[in-house]
């Protein structure tokens, strides 16, 4: 039996509470209402399968369980599964016990038929983000109805976590007979809450579950995640109350906040990271192999891309964009983790080297004022970054052009390979195959550079592979040493995810995966 490490971070759910409001009593919450949350941005499709922004995880925690689950620690635990799983003497075979008695939110069982199932469409459905997530899994066997066996091709470390986030969530297989690929417009899985209804960029709305194992501790009647993209129209309809939580608090509207008796602001230090996706092969859309160049000045020239990253100032971005509250870094994997070790000796510049900058415009033969088109959100903030990148840019003779495009539209756009340079990150995982396997692997199911190394493809494959911890930042060291010579992502900082709610509300829970669980929450008594 095998327990994937769990990662140590700082994090309290409010200024001044710490360990002590874990043993404090929970507040004693009423039975029913509507809890409304705010989004910064509308999620993508309601398909684990398809499914890959944060803000979805989210509302997927509340109507689509997964095999396995993190704790407050970070440390997986069983969810759906009856225990952690355990594995053959050579490590290729996981054999995974299910809990009995659970119901899908359609009243049919889940049973080891429904996980082979969801498991399988995971590996296999055209356009699937969890593919190279599921790709070690040679096979899927069943015995009985409540036991699941993996057969895998190699020793693969990270598969346990893979199955605590999207590629562990099991749907109803009568909902997938039903609508195949169209699970999203009336997803079926199981969990506290049911899929009511969807307005494209205005709401979504789950209803409590008659079916849910443990309903006698959901206290709401329903859920409405509402999405509201400006920073400050999130924050006026929280002071206003009109949600009572708020996703995404931005840097400047923290003091607004802050200065709200009736409001209560919880953080938490993330394990992932927001960069710049430079688009180098991905010329006709992700997984179309082999990746070709896609001729562009910047895709072509790795010397032009170290003059557009050596001309960033992560720290000015830092203080001038978010008003110094992220934690600048070069990497895909965060400070205080053990994956962290990995990175050591390969070099990182939080200032801006203008003068390396200009040196490597001059080696790439680029003419000054070659443009550069950057993709990014609509929203204060994100035009914000793209003017403080332009003012960094151009002393180096680089002209970058913004191009604002609403969240799932610049989603559909990277994975068709519509763009040049994306700003864009990840919400993390605490294994680190989760924050780099998917993105520079050739094969990632993520891999919208169209990136392609032989180097980073073994290191990344060994590191499935091997039996310890040393043995995969060995690896893992050498797969992000080359990846930082060919920048097909240039790292800026790891975010520090803010969330606040009204004082009304209890039960709310917030890990170090950013994630807002709201699941057993409800107003307080």
């Amino acid at each position: 039996m095998r327990v994937v490490m769990g990662v140590v971070l700082v994090l309290a759910l409010a200024a001044g509470v710490g360990a002590s409001a874990r043993s404090s009593a929970p507040p004693a919450l009423k039975n029913g209402g509507t809890l409304t949350i705010a989004l910064d941005s509308d999620p993508d499709a309601l398909d684990p399968s398809l499914a890959r922004t944060f803000v979805g995880r989210m509302v997927f925690m509340d109507m689509c369980e997964k095999l396995y689950d993190l704790n407050g620690k970070l440390q997986i635990v069983p969810q759906l599964a009856a225990s952690l799983p355990t594995f053959s003497a050579d490590k290729k075979t996981v054999t995974i016990k299910l809990r009995t008695g659970i119901k899908f939110n359609d009243g049919t069982p889940l049973d080891a038929a429904a996980v082979k199932k969801s498991l399988e469409r995971h590996k296999t459905l055209p356009r699937s983000a969890r593919a190279s997530e599921l790709a070690p899994v040679a096979s899927i066997d069943t015995s009985g109805s409540s036991t699941v066996i993996l057969h895998l091709t190699d020793r693969y470390s990270p598969i346990t976590a893979q199955l605590a986030d999207r590629s562990g969530m099991i749907m109803s297989p009568k909902q997938l007979d039903a609508l195949g690929d169209k699970f999203a417009t009336n997803p079926v899985c199981v969990g506290p809450f049911m899929f009511k209804d969807r307005a494209a960029g205005d709401h979504i709305t789950l209803v409590k579950s008659p079916f849910y194992y443990n309903k006698k501790n959901v206290h709401l009647d329903s859920i409405v995640w509402k999405i509201i993209t400006d920073p400050a129209a999130r924050a006026a309809n929280l002071r206003s109350h009109d949600v009572d939580v708020s996703e995404g608090i931005a840097s400047t509207e923290l003091q607004s906040i802050q200065k709200d008796s009736s409001l209560q602001l919880f953080k938490s230090t993330s394990i992932g990271y927001q960069g710049i996706t430079i688009n180098i092969g991905n010329s006709r859309g992700l997984g179309k192999l082999p990746y070709t160049n896609t001729g562009t000045a910047i895709a072509k020239s790795s010397d032009l891309r170290e003059a557009f990253e050596l001309a960033l100032d992560r720290k000015v971005i830092n203080k001038v964009v978010f008003g110094g509250t992220t934690n600048p870094d070069c990497f895909p994997v965060a400070p205080g983790t053990p994956w962290y070790a990995a990175v050591k000796g390969i070099p990182c510049n939080l200032n801006a080297d203008v003068k390396g900058a200009k040196a490597a415009f001059a080696r790439s033969g680029a003419s000054p004022g070659v443009t550069v088109h950057l993709m990014l959100g609509t929203d204060p903030i994100a035009a914000r970054l793209g003017q403080v990148i332009q003012s960094m840019e151009k002393p180096i003779g680089i002209n970058v052009v913004l191009d604002p495009t609403e969240f799932v539209t610049s989603l559909n756009h990277e994975d068709a390979g519509q763009f040049e340079t994306f700003a864009i990150g990840w919400s993390g995982r605490i294994d680190a195959d989760g924050n780099i396997f998917n993105f520079l692997h050739t094969t990632g199911s993520q891999n919208d550079s169209g990136y392609s190394n032989a180097v980073v493809d073994r290191a990344l494959t060994n590191e499935r592979k091997a039996a310890s911890l040393k043995a995969r930042l060995v690896s893992f060291h050498a797969a992000l040493l080359q990846a930082a010579k060919d920048r097909p992502i240039i790292y800026l900082y790891h975010a520090v995810n803010r969330d606040a709610q009204s004082k009304k509300v209890g039960g709310i829970q917030l890990f170090g995966d950013g994630l807002v669980r709201v699941q057993f929450a409800g107003f307080k008594k």
